[in-house]
């Protein structure tokens, strides 16, 4: 099996309801630029967000949504993965990347948190650029994903998917991003 046999893409997996729902709830959340483990570096991540937290009502209420969204199509993965032990979910970010907003090369390897697997949703095509791209260990493009509205991507968190975010050069970018453990 190919490294890049373990990303999977799934389309269209929310209604447009939640999508508009959602996506206003990022315009009025996702105000902060969000940092990397070493910091605010726009060079580096150029990005608004918001974590969704357990203190708040509404925030709550998206986190229960979106975690019956994630174990709902979770068993594709778990399918073609059978020895995968991974099912809780421990964080969702709310992210709008705005014209000019990225993510350089990074992986979702985090031993404090022992992310297991990366679930990422797409929430609109309607902006140019912002290609999620994976890459292999030396920096050569392994897989690009051209996000609709509604897909789903599904990939280890370990240092072995590397992937980037290419610029927005036009409109706005809103995903959701989120992590089982």
């Amino acid at each position: 099996m190919k490294l890049k046999d373990s990303i999977v893409v799934l389309n269209n997996l929310v209604s447009k309801d939640f999508i508009d729902i959602i996506k206003k709830y990022i315009d009025k959340k996702s105000i902060t630029k969000l940092k990397t483990f070493s910091g605010l570096n726009e060079n580096v991540r150029n990005v608004y967000g918001h974590y969704l937290s357990k203190d708040n009502v509404s925030d709550i209420i998206f986190f229960k949504h979106i975690d019956k969204i994630i174990k709902q199509h979770y068993p594709h993965y778990k399918f073609k993965f059978p020895y995968l032990k991974t099912s809780k979910l421990v964080q969702i970010d709310l992210l709008k990347y705005e014209t000019g907003g990225k993510y350089d090369i990074h992986t979702d390897h985090y031993v404090e948190a022992q992310r297991t697997l990366t679930f990422i949703l797409n929430l609109n095509e309607d902006y140019e650029g912002g290609d999620f791209i994976f890459y292999n260990q030396d920096n050569t493009e392994m897989k690009r994903v051209k996000c609709k509205t509604g897909t789903c991507i599904m990939f280890p968190s370990n240092f072995q998917y590397p992937h980037r975010i290419e610029p927005i050069t036009k409109g706005t970018r809103y995903s959701i991003v989120s992590w089982l453990i």
